[in-house]
């Protein structure tokens, strides 16, 4: 019976150690797999508050109908620059030939005050 106490107490001590050592195997990942997890969600949370961020900023954005708006006012605004210019030829030559006419009665006055 001592030969069988002894088995029995060897038996009963190798399964403990296998069954802490199976224990400690799966509490340890467990762990880890917490970790990975909590990692993993703030992760997500960061991802989250970016792709709101962009959102933001995408929604600030002009849309396609306020860019034709500012077309057409570039282009109303570019045809009356062009009318702007041809007016200020226009005035260009007057002024051109005003002053050749007062420079005309200048000398004109010049010489007959000579005389």
């Amino acid at each position: 019976m001592n030969f069988d106490l002894d088995l029995i107490l060897k038996a009963a001590s190798f399964f403990g150690s296998i069954g802490a050592v199976a224990y400690t195997f799966f509490a340890t990942r467990q762990k880890d797999l917490d970790v990975r997890l909590d990692a993993g969600s703030e992760r997500m949370d960061r991802h989250e508050r970016r792709i709101t961020s962009l959102e933001q900023t995408v929604a600030a954005l002009p849309d396609r109908g306020d860019i034709h708006k500012l077309e057409l006012h570039m282009t109303r605004i570019g045809g009356t620059m062009e009318r702007m210019e041809a007016v200020m030829e226009g005035n260009q030559k007057i002024m051109s030939r005003l002053e050749l006419i007062v420079s005309r009665h200048e000398d004109h006055l010049l010489d007959g005050a000579k005389r």
